[in-house]
């Protein structure tokens, strides 16, 4: 009996009025900074004689890296809507943050908790680690990036090939490719789900292999190596500004249709 005035005394915090309410403030609140200081920054390009040709290439840029990846925060959005319910989800994924890291938050939080099984507590704890743990980089921004960025711009030049800034860029991103690509091979050999029977966790640990990952990293990047072709050798520059987002967006709907078809 307890357990179940928990669960429903959760159901009614998470799906409350005054959520949706801290949701659709937060909305609005960041779309309207979006546009002021897109404003700005377009009255600044006039004041800096700007060709219109980058101006407009910067704001398609800028649209498509927001719009298109803004499909998978979606997706992230409703998959972890039966749990916590639409607005933390919606709030977090709103403002600063990435879906990779919410999903892992509320999974470390989130230990050993269904939807049937979650207290107020559980939720509370969901909410504090998925916010708190997000706002030291902001944190550190606002305080010491000035003096960082003030040691190490005499040593960046982005305008030379050989800079240490094109260094610095190509590791990490190379680094970030390997470790996708390691996680997706690892699950091919191994990897470990909690069985849940009933809506609850039963405390065995299931071993699983899959081969969805590294078919959806393959894939991405077949559409993106496509893409890239098309811009280079077939003059499509228009791709140029959506490429990375659209293999995002189709190796995501090949890892869809895999699910859709019983292949996890």
């Amino acid at each position: 009996m307890t357990r179940f005035l928990a669960s429903s005394d959760v159901m009614v915090i998470k799906e409350a009025w005054w959520m949706y309410l801290i949701g659709i403030f937060v909305t609005v609140f960041i779309i309207g900074g979006s546009l002021f200081f897109a404003f700005k920054a377009y009255q600044r390009s006039k004041d800096l004689n700007m060709p219109k040709e980058h101006i407009k290439k910067t704001i398609i840029t800028s649209i498509s890296f927001s719009v298109l990846p803004s499909i998978g925060i979606f997706i992230g959005v409703i998959t972890m809507a039966g749990l916590l319910g639409v607005p933390l989800p919606w709030v977090r994924l709103s403002v600063l943050g990435a879906l990779h890291y919410e999903l892992l938050a509320v999974s470390v939080a989130g230990e050993g908790v269904t939807v049937t099984t979650m207290t107020i507590e559980n939720f509370v704890t969901i909410a504090f680690v998925m916010t708190i743990a997000i706002i030291w980089g902001s944190i550190f921004t606002l305080l010491f990036f000035k003096k960082y960025q003030e040691k190490v711009i005499d040593k960046v030049k982005p305008s030379d090939k050989k800079s240490f800034a094109n260094l610095i860029f190509q590791s990490v991103f190379i680094g970030m490719i390997a470790a996708y690509f390691g996680d997706a091979f690892a699950k091919m050999i191994k990897y470990e789900v909690k069985e849940v029977v009933d809506g609850a966790y039963t405390g065995v640990i299931l071993d699983r292999t899959t081969f969805v990952p590294l078919i959806v990293f393959i894939t991405s990047f077949i559409f993106m190596a496509l893409f890239d072709y098309l811009v280079q050798k077939k003059n499509q520059k228009w791709l140029e500004n959506f490429q990375l987002a659209l293999s995002m967006i189709l190796g995501m709907t090949v890892a869809v249709l895999l699910g859709l078809g019983g292949i996890y």
